[in-house]
């Protein structure tokens, strides 16, 4: 993950007490009572649905109904061409992950919306780290890539992979090992990550890339062995893991990471008690608690360092993106 220390040591330090007396009069005063919208691009239930219903529960928006707006489809792309169509007037949020900003413009040859002129990015959330992650079919002795990586050689028929769906962050961390490693890895993308999971505990498959939050409660029993994160370092619930990059793999950096967004044109003093409140809210304990059992970490920048991140990611995926050969028309 990228280095946001700084961002993070900021938010800590401001006062709790400072803010819940200028987080709430600030929303109040930025409109008229009415209704404001979290947008998710996916149904109830998901992990963005479940963090923009902690946000409604929480933030101080006393002046307007604030509602959760499920507009699933197309892969969550349909809620970010509804917050471009609608007014720049700070009532319509959107919490997403990153990848439909900073992937998604690369994979899919026709886009309805453009991230860098269309979406304003307010305030990072959360994180998830991703592994790799094998199971039966692989021999209990493969406990790092250096072994998977000789397995995989040896069993050119079974060397795959499996993911959520293609065209997402995990499919191209998988492609981006299997080049790096230069070994022929197949992809095989399922519809929903937990499937995928259970593809590799039932030894049809042999290895997945998957967030930890899919793979932990599998891996006491054996069933599934981590091997690899993605992140950049080693993540708390998983210290033993060692990274990609501690293998050999140092371009494999990837988490994803969740975040709210107003439409590009919001005035700047709306998208500044926006980002306020949700920091506040992001840091406090019963967010933290929330968090935790999403398997999540919270993630705490600076307005203009969240929004340089996703711009960022969006250069950084493309030739990653172009690299794997993959794109896709719906």
């Amino acid at each position: 993950m990228h280095d946001l220390k700084s961002g993070r040591r900021q938010a800590l330090a401001w006062s709790t007490a400072g803010l819940l007396g200028l987080a709430a009069p600030a929303l109040r005063a930025q409109s008229t009572r009415g209704q404001a919208r979290l947008l998710v691009g996916f149904p109830p239930g998901g992990t963005a649905d479940a963090l923009a219903r902690a946000l409604q529960q929480r933030l101080p928006c006393e002046d307007d109904t604030l509602i959760v707006d499920n507009r699933p489809g197309a892969g969550g792309r349909l809620a970010v061409a509804e917050l471009k169509q609608g007014p720049a007037d700070g009532r319509t949020l959107m919490v997403s992950a990153d990848p439909i900003l900073t992937i998604y413009p690369h994979v899919f040859r026709r886009i309805a919306y453009d991230t860098a002129s269309d979406v304003l990015p307010v305030a990072a959330i959360a994180s998830e780290s991703l592994c790799l992650a094998v199971g039966p079919m692989v021999p209990d002795s493969v406990r790092n890539l250096a072994a998977f990586v000789a397995w995989c050689r040896s069993h050119p028929k079974d060397a795959a992979y499996t993911t959520a769906a293609a065209g997402t962050t995990m499919h191209f961390v998988g492609d981006q090992f299997a080049r790096s490693a230069k070994v022929d890895l197949l992809h095989v993308p399922h519809r929903g990550g937990a499937a995928a999971v259970q593809d590799v505990m039932g030894g049809q498959i042999a290895s997945t890339v998957t967030p930890l939050s899919l793979a932990i409660p599998h891996l006491a029993s054996g069933r599934l062995r981590a091997i690899a994160v993605a992140g950049e370092r080693r993540s708390r619930r998983l210290p033993e893991v060692p990274t990609f990059a501690e293998q050999g793999h140092a371009q494999i950096r990837a988490d994803v990471y969740y975040g709210a967004y107003l439409r590009a044109g919001t005035p700047a003093p709306i998208v500044a008690r926006w980002h306020q409140a949700i920091t506040q809210v992001t840091e406090s304990a019963p967010m933290r608690s929330t968090l935790e059992q999403l398997s999540l970490e919270p993630l705490a920048t600076s307005q203009p360092a969240f929004a340089a991140l996703v711009m960022a990611d969006l250069q950084r995926w493309g030739p990653i993106v172009k690299a794997s050969g993959y794109t896709a028309d719906e």
